[in-house]
């Protein structure tokens, strides 16, 4: 079918935040607003949900997708390919033990939901960069349906022939960027995560070329320290369509339950040996294992218990569109600092908590393009303590804290310190 057409609409060259407001959680929605933007004029916003270029360009790509099978997972990786080791001297191996070499700085940056393409992407993207970062991780979450197209336009900086608005690159560390698998991946069924972004991730060789991620999964780690990258979106999508809808996708079964691939729990349990290590672990997902604003996904948690990791941890996750954090909670035995960190390039919402657990902090202020906003996290490891500072895309350090990894193991909060002055950013400091 023809184009609508959009006389007398300023041409841009990116999409904004309000163009994306309307994705929420369903594949059903975010690839009607794909249908929608596809029949737009290139650099136009997108054409009514509800115009039948639209429907019709939706029933034509969503409908039968929606039915096809997901991507393999790919769970064959070999000895030691998902495990990185970070040695003290800068030079970062993979596939090997460090021992007990001393350990340096390590920098580490980490974003959530950022794969939208918007200029507030870009600004995260060029503060990100400011930090040097030895490794940079994406915490999932490509827009809109984590297709080819939506992967290389939004994050691997090639130009989408379709609408051209300026596409938008993942900044890559120093040493590899890593990328987890979101529920907007699995949208189109992982085929552009596992096919055409994870090879574009990974550890920086010698030479400069990057190596490709083998995995959903993977670990890095030193001396002291453990970051462990789950795969929470493989298993994030349940019945087409239905899951979409509200009320209706509280019906058990209907809803994907986010659980842990097996190849991931058993790599968990037979080669890191989380009960035998006695390093701080810092995990790594895209769904969240409680909120006190969303649902709360169990199964993971459960999983991780079960594989080994029975100690206090320190958790990032995205998901949820806002910057918040948890004192030690746990939708069961393992308890974590749990840390929303899904700001990166979507509209953030501003929302205020609405049942247990109570947030230690969480940003409410709005930015000028009406939404919340948008950030992203650095980290810096020196020996067993950690330094955690949050950054808004205008490059403001609004809270930093403080971690250290005891003998045993065990993740410790040594202090929480707010660094602005803003009723709208509520905080616990210690």
């Amino acid at each position: 079918m023809g184009a609508p057409r959009n006389p007398g609409k300023k041409r841009r060259t990116k999409r904004t935040v309000r163009d994306l407001a309307v994705y929420q959680r369903s594949a059903a929605l975010a690839n009607l607003h794909r249908a929608a933007e596809a029949v737009s004029p290139p650099n136009f916003p997108p054409a009514s949900i509800f115009s039948p270029w639209a429907l019709w360009r939706w029933a034509e790509t969503y409908l039968p997708r929606a039915f096809e099978k997901k991507h393999v997972f790919p769970s064959d990786i070999g000895p030691g390919r998902a495990l990185c080791d970070l040695r003290g001297d800068g030079v970062f191996v993979a596939g090997g033990f460090a021992g007990n070499a001393v350990c340096g700085t390590v920098r580490v940056s980490l974003a959530g939901d950022w794969g939208t393409g918007t200029a507030e992407a870009q600004a995260v993207a060029e503060r990100m960069k400011a930090f040097d970062p030895h490794f940079t991780i994406h915490l999932g979450d490509v827009y809109p349906v984590g297709d080819a197209r939506s992967v290389n336009e939004n994050c691997l900086g090639v130009r989408n022939p379709k609408n051209n608005y300026d596409p938008v690159h993942w900044p890559m560390g120093s040493r590899g960027s890593f990328a987890l698998n979101g529920n907007h991946e699995m949208f189109s069924n992982g085929s552009g995560y596992f096919d055409v972004l994870l090879p574009a991730m990974g550890m920086a060789e010698a030479s400069g070329k990057i190596s490709g991620q083998p995995t959903s999964f993977f670990c890095l780690q030193n001396d002291n320290w453990r970051i462990i990258g789950l795969d929470t979106g493989y298993n994030s999508s349940g019945v087409p369509i239905l899951s979409g809808i509200p009320w209706v996708n509280s019906i058990p079964g209907v809803c994907g339950d986010c659980r842990l691939e097996k190849s991931i729990v058993d790599w968990i349990r037979n080669v890191l040996e989380p009960e035998k290590s006695q390093r701080g672990t810092i995990l790594l997902s895209h769904h969240q294992d409680y909120s006190g604003f969303e649902d709360w996904y169990r199964k993971p948690a459960e999983q991780l218990w079960e594989s080994g990791v029975q100690r206090t941890v320190l958790w990032f996750w995205g998901h949820e569109h806002r910057l918040a954090g948890y004192d030690l909670c746990g939708t069961g035995e393992l308890k974590s600092y749990g840390r929303c960190v899904g700001h990166g390039g979507m509209p953030v919402e501003r929302r205020r908590p609405g049942h247990a657990p109570e947030p230690a902090f969480y940003d409410f202020r709005c930015a000028t393009n009406g939404f919340g906003v948008n950030g992203f996290v650095n980290l810096t490891f020196q020996g067993r303590e950690l330094a955690v500072s949050y950054v808004d895309m205008d490059g403001l350090e609004v809270l930093r804290e403080a971690f250290v990894a005891a003998p045993d193991g065990v993740v410790r909060l040594e202090s929480r310190k707010k660094l602005i002055n803003n009723a709208d950013f509520p905080c616990v400091e210690r």
